[in-house]
Formats: C-alpha cells, structure tokens, sequence
C-alpha cells in the first residue's frame, strides 16, 4: 500500500474513533441515570470511551517508550476485551424489553456501537484472510 494513502487511512481511522470514544463518554454521562432496568449500560458507555481514549494516547506513547506500551496496550486489550463481553450481555440481553425501562436513545446507541464494534471485529479478523486469497488468486496464479 502507498505510503501517503496509509497514512491517510490511519488518520481517518484515528478520527473516527476519537469521535466515537468521546460520544461514548458524552451519552453515557448524560444518560447516567435513564436506564433502571440495567444501569450498567450508561457506565458500560463511559467506560469504553475511556478506554478508548486511553489506548490511542498509549499508541502515540509506543513512539517514546515502547515496552512500556506494549505491556499497556496488552493490558488495555484484555480489559476491553472482557469490557466488550459484559456490553454485549447487558445490551444484547435487553433486545426485546428495553422500551420503557430504559431511554431509547441511549440503548440504541450502546446497541449500535456493539454492532459497529462486532463488525469491525468480523473484518479485522477476516482480511487477512482475504488478503491472502486474492495474492493467491492474482499473483501466484500467473507466474
């Protein structure tokens, strides 16, 4: 990949997160108390946006102490990880009982996020594999 168009990428995909984690944090704060039926939703949102936060400043901290990123980001990845889980039960779990014990906008937010974040899972694990189909297909296939 040209080195201008990946630079690119990576400042779009760093913008879109930034703008992501701090809606996460704003809906989650002004929503704090509008979900009886599971209040750790509103939490479940703040603390991702966050955590989010958190890991893109460790990643411009890998440019002046990497192992200690590196150990940060492991940790940070972990957390977020079991983080998502415990989202996805909350959330998910509410699907068809939400309305009226919890705020709609506030729900569907934390329900599209997962969606978005389960998405962008699904294709950062499939595009290697991909990747190296299509090398497969084009390149070794005409030599």
């Amino acid at each position: 990949m040209d080195p201008a168009l990946r630079l690119c990428y990576q400042i779009i995909s760093l913008t879109v997160w930034i703008g992501l984690s701090i809606a996460m944090i704003v809906m989650g704060a002004i929503y704090k108390n509008d979900c009886p039926i599971q209040p750790y939703i509103p939490i479940f949102l703040l603390v991702t946006g966050i955590t989010h936060l958190v890991a893109i400043f460790v990643l411009f901290l890998r440019i002046v102490l990497e192992t200690c990123s590196l150990v940060l980001e492991a940790l940070l990845g972990t957390f977020s990880f079991a983080w998502f889980i415990a989202g996805c039960v909350w959330v998910f779990k509410l699907y068809n009982y939400y309305e009226g014990f919890c705020n709609q906008s506030l729900y569907l937010f934390a329900f599209g996020i997962l969606i978005f974040e389960c998405v962008m899972i699904f294709l950062s694990m499939i595009a290697p594999c991909f990747g190296c189909s299509t090398r497969t297909l084009l390149y070794e296939r005409f030599d």
